[in-house]
């Protein structure tokens, strides 16, 4: 067992670890560069060499096309990013980032072990929790568990502060992801009550729409689309994140390229004011789905902005300037400012490595699941068998009857609904498949000694809010364990030196 057990927080723009010490001591390790994170970039200089964190920030205006941003962003996908003439998966690069994380806790505490509680986003599915998990595994961390985002937060809030009787609200806007979570805070104990969110909302976001009314002005200007010139638009992108920054304690900021394309008529410039007002009008739309989202979950849990005690901003981009002011505006005073947006989930990660080491004792929290679980029936509808918000660890069992004694097999399809966001409701997979994610379709046999065979399907969802399914036939007693596990295999880890 490692004498320090660590919390990672691997995010779409920043990645960060900390290690929880002796008397609750709790350090964030620094990069090779001296900073508290690790940008979430990645740059292959050939097949064999890749380099992580700020040196590799620096190489996408010049090597996009050997630069890799935003990984976190599919992670539960089949996406293939090609590189020097090799493919690799979302999950193979974010096992490098987590190799470079290891390869910092190692100089940093002497240990080839390392026990970890790695962070995702409450709104995960089942498909990016796998993910996440096995490719910090295959980097050579110890997976304790993986701890919801949010839930992160408000543990290392209540570590440092030991609320009590707080119903708070933890609005989690981060690089890539969206999560809001009513939480009810205790001394020793905090229990998550709901959660929504979206993995399509973050900072990045921001950064896209601004980018791209920037770049629709140059084109109304000179005619020319700087799309079709990847170092053009990422030096769009750069400067469209440096403004929204700067707009946070400035009224207005000026983006000034030099040189940023050439014609046959010479160097073109680009040159722009962006004030707030402006700011806001562009970005309104993502502005939108993020109230829509929050005054859902409050509505759903009937309750008014009046009614939270404590409101914690939590991620870079809640600094965001209408962001800040939407939170603001809605919640008034309740709205927290002694807690870190950028290193509360990291911190409270290791809280809970602590926790779990047994290094802090008395300390208890509950979780929920953030979709609802359920199977495809034969009309295509969803059928909920495990409803969303629902404490676990937890295990469920479902009774189903078929009445056609000629069938030797049914097919078993899982699902997850509301997809990538909270926002995305159906009930009918054929009216909106976008808004389900499939974990699983196999078909099972059955014996039909009697007129009908009864089937339970079990779900089991862990503590890291992984799913399992069991399928089993009640007449025979046979039954099949269907374990959702992704196996990850890849030459990468050993064959690919990280920087």
């Amino acid at each position: 067992m490692s004498r320090y057990p660590v919390g990672i927080d691997f995010g779409t723009t920043n990645s960060m670890i900390a290690v929880f010490k002796e008397k609750g001591v709790i350090e964030v390790i620094s990069s090779d560069s001296g900073k508290r994170y690790l940008p979430s970039v990645i740059y292959f200089k050939n097949k064999k060499e890749a380099v992580t964190g700020d040196n590799a920030k620096s190489m996408q205006l010049l090597e996009s096309q050997n630069t890799i941003a935003n990984v976190k962003r599919y992670m539960g996908t089949d996406k293939k990013f090609e590189i020097h003439g090799k493919k690799y998966s979302a999950v193979e690069l974010a096992a490098l980032f987590f190799k470079k994380l290891k390869n910092l806790h190692r100089d940093y505490t002497g240990e080839d072990e390392a026990q970890a509680v790695i962070t995702v986003p409450a709104y995960f599915d089942h498909m990016q929790r796998e993910a996440v998990r096995s490719a910090a595994e295959s980097a050579g961390f110890d997976v304790m568990t993986l701890l919801n985002e949010p839930t992160a937060a408000a543990l290392y809030y209540n570590n440092i502060g030991k609320k009590e009787n707080e119903l708070c609200l933890v609005f989690d806007l981060g690089g890539g992801t969206l999560d809001i979570s009513l939480i009810e805070l205790n001394k020793n104990c905090l229990r998550v009550i709901a959660t929504g969110g979206s993995t399509e909302i973050g900072g990045v976001d921001f950064d896209v729409a601004v980018a791209d009314y920037l770049n629709d002005e140059f084109h109304k200007l000179h005619g020319i689309d700087l799309k079709t010139d990847p170092i053009a638009y990422q030096q769009l992108m750069f400067q469209a994140e440096k403004a929204k920054m700067e707009l946070s304690a400035l009224n207005e900021t000026n983006i000034v390229i030099p040189y940023i394309t050439i014609t046959p008529k010479g160097p073109l410039h680009f040159k722009k004011e962006l004030d707030k007002a402006l700011f806001n009008r562009i970005t309104e739309p993502i502005i939108n789905k993020i109230k829509q989202i929050t005054e859902d979950i409050l509505t759903q849990n009937g309750l008014k902005p009046e009614d939270i005690s404590r409101v914690l901003p939590v991620g870079g981009a809640s600094r965001i300037c209408n962001v800040r002011a939407f939170v603001e505006s809605m919640f008034k005073s309740s709205v927290s400012k002694d807690l870190n947006p950028e290193e509360a989930v990291v911190c409270g990660a290791a809280v809970n490595a602590g926790m779990r080491a047994g290094l802090l004792k008395d300390r208890q929290f509950f979780d929920v699941t953030s979709h609802n679980l359920g199977l495809e029936d034969d009309n295509g509808n969803f059928e909920i068998i495990l409803e969303k918000n629902e404490p676990y660890p937890v295990s469920f069992t479902s009774r189903f009857v078929t009445t056609d004694s000629s069938l030797k097999a049914v097919t078993v399809h899982v699902l997850q609904d509301m997809a990538k966001s909270s926002l995305n409701v159906s009930d009918n997979l054929g009216n909106n498949p976008d808004y389900f994610i499939s974990l699983a379709k196999f078909d099972f046999q059955v014996e039909n000694e009697e007129d009908e065979s009864l089937i339970d399907i079990e779900f089991n969802i862990d503590g890291s809010g992984i799913v399992k399914v069991v399928a089993k036939d009640v007449n025979s007693g046979r039954q099949n364990d269907f374990t959702l596990k992704s196996e990850f295999t890849s030459d990468i880890i050993d064959n690919v030196k990280i920087y």
